[in-house]
């Protein structure tokens, strides 16, 4: 593929296109479309590994968090695993890990968050351990809405679905490539954090494609 198809791939993907549609539209097998796609969402999630890394080094002024629920496997039945995405907005600047809805996963999330100066969460028990901690779901809109956007723009984390998620990697990948590829800072604010993201953001596209 040719650089302005595979950009075309990639936002197709990232406008909830499921992998088969975007192989029948760019008339390509779809073993090319899954594999181009999941060699890409690796390259994005590692650079934004990197790219948190540096992040660590700022101060955000506030820090608003929340979980949502997807699936590995089946929607329903025996086979179905449920898969827990937590999501940080740091002066809007989102960060976020999959696994349980447990402390332990919690703390993997944590770990690479810069420090905050407040921090905004819905009364889930996890949270009690982050201070200057402030509880309320009036104050966790942004992150609902970052949820929204997340399954608006992938086919694999909507709730009317019909595609399966076949192992963890692939939701984590995904989520790497829709932060890229549009990227959004949940804030009216402009801070040192979010413009260092943005700035890191446009570097890693820029390797991407």
């Amino acid at each position: 593929m040719g650089k302005e198809q595979k950009e075309r791939v990639l936002k197709e993907y990232t406008n909830r296109m499921s992998m088969r549609g975007i192989a029948r539209v760019e008339g390509k097998p779809l073993t090319t479309i899954y594999s181009f796609i999941r060699r890409k969402g690796v390259e994005a999630y590692a650079y934004l590994l990197l790219l948190q890394e540096r992040l660590e080094g700022f101060t955000a002024k506030a820090t608003v968090l929340d979980e949502s629920w997807t699936y590995v496997w089946a929607r329903h039945g025996q086979k179905r695993e449920d898969l827990w995405i937590w999501n940080a907005l740091a002066d809007g600047v989102p960060f976020f890990i999959t696994g349980d809805r447990d402390y332990m996963t919690f703390s993997f999330l944590q770990d690479p968050l810069p420090e905050s100066r407040v921090y905004y969460t819905d009364g889930y028990s996890v949270y009690q351990v982050l201070n200057n901690h402030v509880v309320g779901k009036e104050y966790t809109y942004t992150v609902e809405s970052y949820h929204s956007y997340c399954r608006a723009h992938l086919a694999r984390l909507a709730r009317d679905t019909r595609a399966v998620n076949r192992d963890v990697g692939i939701v984590e990948y995904s989520l790497a490539l829709l932060n890229v590829m549009y990227p959004v800072v949940y804030s009216r604010e402009k801070t040192p954090l979010n413009g260092a993201y943005l700035e890191g953001i446009h570097y890693i596209r820029s390797k991407l494609i």
